[in-house]
């Protein structure tokens, strides 16, 4: 499974943004946040899923 958070800045256009592993490459870290979160969420509800 994946999940994509932005990670350019905001207002940048993600087909011209610079990819993974390059100097170049910019993380917005603002969407840390965010990304937290929603790991969090679907681990929580794995796990009360197998509970179930």
């Amino acid at each position: 499974m994946f999940i994509f958070l932005g990670s350019i800045p905001k207002g940048g256009d993600s087909l011209k943004a610079p990819s993974h592993h390059t100097p170049r490459f910019y993380i917005d870290e603002s969407g840390f946040t965010l990304g937290v979160k929603a790991l969090c969420n679907l681990t929580i509800d794995y796990m009360n899923a197998k509970a179930k």
